[in-house]
């Protein structure tokens, strides 16, 4: 049986582990913010009243990529099918939205059954962004999320929710023609009891259409991480706490998709 995680390293692929000829994975993709914003100046922020917002160079601004990164092959060639399904696959989603129906209706076209390539690579591409947001955040990296990602193995870990941002929604009602993109971060929940990881959580929102991505972490996965990864469970039992001391607000949790 194989290592369930490998130590982080800033200097390794986030998906094979490789150091050569490592680049940066966009947090956002490139052609969706084309998409959306196409050559119309972008504006970067929490829009919480407490930090400010800066200018967006572009689509291919740094502003945009993950801090960890990944080797060239795996950022071509091994998860090149997960993205460019996404793309169509968001298309698919936004015609949904334009109708007034169900967004996570797109997964029950006849091209995206269960368990098909096409459906497996929507969630390849998911796969991939935890993978990006773990390393970010100094956690080890994940052999099945990885081979997943990669395309080594159909065993999907993924659970996917999709539905209309409440964000986009709440800003739409100020600006009709309002322009909208955005991630939720990397969310651990921890077990009260045992302090171990439940889960690896994110979000992508793309215009009004909101993905909430994320695996679930058995008692024997979150011993490991407590186990063999201590400094980054430490750093999760620390957010933990200091979520209990001040709890978030319904919207803020609402706007995580908690």
């Amino acid at each position: 049986m194989g290592a369930i995680f490998h130590p982080h390293n800033d200097e390794q692929c986030c998906l094979c582990g490789s150091t050569d000829f490592l680049t940066g994975e966009h947090k956002i993709k490139a052609s969706a913010i084309r998409a959306i914003f196409g050559s119309e100046r972008m504006i970067i922020g929490h829009f919480d009243g407490e930090r400010n917002a800066r200018i967006a160079q572009g689509p291919k601004s740094q502003e945009f990529h993950f801090k960890a990164r990944m080797c060239a092959a795996c950022n071509g060639a091994r998860t090149q099918n997960g993205d460019r399904e996404f793309d169509r696959f968001q298309v698919q989603v936004m015609e949904k939205l334009d109708k007034q129906l169900d967004p996570a209706s797109a997964l029950d076209l006849p091209r995206y059954v269960e368990g098909s390539e096409a459906y497996l690579n929507v969630f390849r591409y998911f796969a991939k962004l935890i993978c990006c947001h773990l390393a970010e955040s100094g956690g080890p990296r994940s052999s099945a999320l990885a081979a997943f990602a990669m395309g080594e193995t159909n065993q999907n870990p993924i659970f996917l929710h999709i539905s209309t941002d409440p964000d986009y929604a709440r800003y739409a009602e100020i600006l009709p023609a309002v322009k909208f993109a955005s991630h939720g971060g990397f969310v651990v929940p921890i077990n009260k009891n045992n302090l171990l990881p439940t889960s690896f959580r994110s979000s992508l929102s793309l215009g009004p259409a909101r993905y909430i991505f994320y695996v679930r972490l058995g008692i024997f996965v979150g011993l490991a991480i407590r186990i063999f990864h201590r400094s980054f469970w430490h750093k999760c039992v620390v957010a933990y706490r200091q979520e209990l001391e001040n709890p978030l607000s319904n919207e803020q949790r609402n706007r995580l998709g908690l």
